[in-house]
Parts: C-alpha cells; structure tokens; sequence
C-alpha cells in the first residue's frame, strides 16, 4: 500500500488521545451485520471505538474479528470489557459497566489478573470513571448527559410511556405531546455546531463540514427516528435520552442475556491493536482480511485522501470482500478512480439507513471488493 500525503498527518491529531471519547458505540450494530453479510469464514477488521460493534460482529458469526484504534484510551477500554466477559457473570458485567449498583472496585480487582500491565494502571489512575459509571464515561456520553440534565424542564410528556412505544403510528402523535417547542429549541442549540466544538467533539472534526444548521440537521434525523421507527427496543434512543438502557434485553448485542454463553465461548476470536489504521495495513500481511467496519473515519480526512485509502484497502483485503462505513456530516465516498476495485452498493446501504436506530448518521456505505 503506497502512503497517501496528507491523509495520515490529518487524522493522526485528532484521534491520539489517552482519554475515552466514546464509552459506547453509536452505530448501529444490525447495518454493519447486514451491510457486511458476516459469515462464518469471515475475518473482520473493525474501527475499536468503545468495542460493543466488534461483539456484534462476533456474535453474528464472524470466524475472527480485530479491533484497532489510534486512542490507547479506547484500547483499555474495549480490554476491560473482554476481561469482563472472561470473569464475571452477566449482572457483574453490566454493574461494572455501571448499569446497576454494587461493589464496583472489588469487580476491577477480580478482572484485573487478565488485564494487560498498562491496561491496570490506566484504570487505576482513572477509577473515578468506573466509581460514576463507566456507560457514560466518554466525552460524547458526558456531552450528552449535559443535554439530559436540562430535560426535566423541556419535557412535556411520559418519557418512560413514549419509550416503550412500539408501533411509528403512535409514535408521531406522542413525540409531539412529549417533546414540545421548549424541547426542540433547547436541541438545536446544544447540538449546533458551537457547542459541539467547544464540548463534544474536537473542533477539528469540523474541518470538513459544510452543513450551516447542525443543530437543525440532527434534531430532524432525531425526530426522524423517533416516529418512523420501533422505540421499544431502540437502546440508542433509550440511552440518549435517559443514560442507561431499559434492561438488558434491549441492550447492545454484547449484553443481552441470550447471547452472554455464546459470548464468552468465542470471545477468545477477538483480538485489540492499538495502531494508525493505514500505518497498520502498510505492515500487515495482504488478504488477512475479508470484511472491514471503518465507524465514520472519512469525517477527518480530505474527499482525496479518503478516496486513496478506500482504494488502497481494496487492494489489501480478499477479493469479494466488503467494506462499511458512516458519513455524518461530510460526504465521503469512493470514486471513478477507484471503480475497478469497488462497488458501491447502493441501493442495501440505503435501505439500511433508513432503518437506522442510531440516527445520527447522514449516509451508510457498502462497497464490495472486485473479485
């Protein structure tokens, strides 16, 4: 794979942190096990974030997934969650995770025998997180929850009630009643452009956006999936608005009680690097890979160099392969240059987006590999 100038010296700054920038996984996990079509004989190489979408992966039958990240924070993170698996049972799982209450540090001290050395001292210098709850941990979790602590005086509705809602034609009716113009006010200005830069997200992750009203932009695809889609089981929705889910049957696939057995008997097929994801593709072996789940890393990086990559992890994966992807604010793609390696199919990724419980997201890609 040749280096494409730019492109590394663009994301590298952005993404090298010590510090968790997300504790959960805001993409939802059934597009990317639907978009990449897991398979038994799959190898999957999947962008770390907080390591709930590499388990998904996993539990759709993947035969190995590998989960890389630049963020060491997001290393030690995703590493306490395997321990877990390893070492606890479910309902200790879910309050280390602190999504109930108990003994929270004797739970790190029965884990910490798996972890790696440094993995142990990072979290002993940051037990706070793990003492407040480590669900909302990250800096986009703590940048939400200041939006939640506003929303006893925007709500105009049962917030529990319209969240067990499960039928879209309901839906619209009862957004309405719950959510009033106090609310989407509020919204629009916690969410818009000047508050995410200054408290959810690193102001050069704006490099690239165009849009004029963020603010506007996501509260649509929020009211958006609030009416078009089944709230019952939507845990990104539930978690934004109330900070936890309402129970672990309606969790992230890693948490769920019926898949925890399975779980920890294939956890051992998950394997964590801490690398520059083009850095890491340079050095590894060509055609280790068959599917790739690369989260929304083209925000960061020029139409040019996003196009580059795509093309060069063409190159490097199976042939017959595919690869997913997000855009939220900036379209990225690939393009005529890259034909001859990838295409795009279009018509699954757009019906997968328009089922997307997450609903931050502006577009979804599939691109399949030439065979």
């Amino acid at each position: 794979m040749t280096e494409q100038p730019g492109a590394r010296s663009e994301i590298a700054p952005i993404l090298a942190t010590e510090t968790i920038r997300y504790s959960q996984v805001w993409e939802d996990h059934l597009m990317l096990e639907r978009g990449l079509d897991i398979r038994p004989g799959d190898d999957v190489l999947s962008i770390t974030s907080a390591g709930d979408n590499a388990l998904a992966l996993l539990l759709a039958g993947a035969r190995s997934v590998t989960a890389i990240d630049l963020n060491i924070a997001q290393t030690h993170l995703f590493r306490l969650k395997l321990a877990g698996i390893r070492a606890l049972e479910l309902p200790e799982l879910a309050c280390l995770l602190g999504l109930s209450s108990g003994d929270r540090a004797g739970l790190l001290g029965r884990v910490e025998p798996l972890l790696a050395e440094d993995t142990v001292e990072f979290w002993r210098a940051n037990a706070e997180l793990i003492d407040s709850g480590l669900l909302n941990a990250g800096r986009l979790e703590a940048y939400i929850g200041g939006f939640r602590e506003k929303l006893p005086g925007l709500l105009s509705g049962d917030l529990d009630a319209f969240l067990a809602l499960h039928d879209p034609a309901l839906q619209k009716d009862a957004f309405a009643a719950t959510f009033g113009p106090e609310f989407e006010e509020a919204f629009r200005y916690h969410f818009g452009r000047e508050m995410m830069e200054k408290q959810g997200r690193d102001p050069a992750q704006f490099k690239y956006v165009n849009e004029g009203d963020v603010g506007g932009y996501f509260y649509e695809r929020f009211r958006g999936a609030c009416t078009g889609l089944p709230l019952a089981d939507n845990f990104y929705i539930a978690c934004f608005l109330t900070g936890s889910y309402r129970g672990l049957e309606t969790a992230p696939a890693y948490l769920c009680p019926g898949n925890y057995a399975r779980l920890r008997d294939s956890v051992d097929r998950v394997s964590v690097v801490t690398d520059e994801l083009e850095r890491y593709v340079r050095t590894g072996p060509k055609g280790t890979f068959n599917k790739l789940n690369l989260s929304d890393i083209f925000e960061y990086m020029s139409e040019e160099a996003a196009q580059h990559l795509l093309g060069a992890l063409a190159e490097w994966m199976r042939p017959g392969g595919r690869i997913a992807y997000w855009n939220l604010l900036v379209p990225r793609s690939s393009g005529a240059d890259q034909r001859q390696l990838l295409t795009p199919l279009v018509d699954l990724a757009d019906s997968l987006w328009r089922q997307d419980r997450s609903w931050f997201y502006r577009a979804f890609h599939v691109e399949e590999v030439a065979s």
